[in-house]
C-alpha cells in the first residue's frame, strides 16, 4: 500500500492566512497540524503550537519562522511503513504526500494510517496472538512458519520487537483461536512462550478490541 492510496483531503494553510483561521480549521478537522501550500507547492507544516505562540490571533502565518524540520513530507510511491516511521520520528498527527517536484497531492492522516496497518497485522481477523522470545541470532522464519503448518496453523502476520535486555520478541498472529497444540509444538523445539491470547473466551475480546479501535478510527 503506498502512500497516495492513504491520501485524505483537508483544507490547505496559505502564508496570508491568519493564525485565527488556523487553529479554527485544525479544530474543526480535529488535528493539530495543517499544511501550507503556494501554488500548489508544499512549503511548510504548521503546528498549532506555532501558532499558540503568536503574540495576536489574527497575525499572519508568513510571520512564523520555519525550517527543515517544518518540512515533513512523503513521495506518493513510498510504502505505508515509510509512513509510519516518519510519524514516528516527527511526532505527527498528518504527513503531507508529494511528488518528485513536490507538488502537494494531500494529507495521511494517523487515523488512516492505523486503519491501514490493522489490515496489514491482520487485527481484524479471528484468531489467537502467540508471542516467542529468544536470541535474536536464533531468529527463524522459515522454522517458525514450517511449525505453524506443521500444526495447520496460518501465520496471518509476524512483528518483531527487541526489548532493552536484546532479546527478540516475534509476535505471531495466526487464523486459530485454539493453540495447545502450536505451543506444546513450539516448546519442543526448545521455543520459549512470552504470552498467549488463545483461550475460546478471547475471541470476543479481541472484536471488541478491534471494534474500539475502528471508533477510535472513525471519530
Amino acid at each position: 500500500m503506498t502512500a497516495r492510496e492513504l491520501i485524505s483531503t483537508v483544507p490547505i494553510l496559505q502564508p496570508s492566512d491568519a493564525g485565527a483561521k488556523a487553529l479554527r480549521l485544525m479544530n474543526e478537522y480535529h488535528l493539530t497540524q495543517l499544511p501550507m501550500v503556494v501554488e500548489n507547492k508544499y512549503m511548510a507544516l504548521v503546528e498549532e503550537d506555532q501558532i499558540m505562540d503568536l503574540e495576536e490571533p489574527e497575525i499572519k502565518l508568513e510571520s512564523i519562522q520555519y525550517n527543515g524540520a517544518n518540512r515533513p513530507a512523503i513521495q506518493e510511491g513510498a510504502h505505508l511503513f515509510e509512513a509510519l516511521k516518519l510519524f514516528y520520528e516527527f511526532k505527527l498527527s498528518v504527513l503531507p504526500v508529494v511528488t518528485k517536484e513536490n507538488d502537494y497531492l494531500g494529507i495521511i492522516t494517523k487515523d488512516n494510517l492505523l486503519a491501514a496497518l490493522a489490515q496489514y497485522n491482520g487485527a481484524k481477523e479471528a484468531g489467537g496472538i502467540l508471542a516467542l522470545e529468544m536470541d535474536p541470532r536464533d531468529y527463524s522464519l522459515s522454522e517458525i512458519a514450517r511449525i505453524a503448518e506443521s500444526n495447520d496453523v496460518t501465520l496471518l502476520s509476524v512483528n518483531t520487537l527487541t526489548d532493552p535486555s536484546g532479546k527478540l520478541e516475534v509476535l505471531l498472529k495466526t487464523n486459530r483461536q485454539e493453540l495447545h497444540s502450536l505451543v506444546a509444538t513450539y516448546e519442543r523445539f526448545n521455543y520459549t512462550i512470552k504470552y498467549i491470547y488463545a483461550e475460546e473466551q478471547e475471541e470476543d475480546l479481541l472484536k471488541k478490541n478491534y471494534d474500539l479501535l475502528m471508533n477510535y478510527i472513525s471519530m
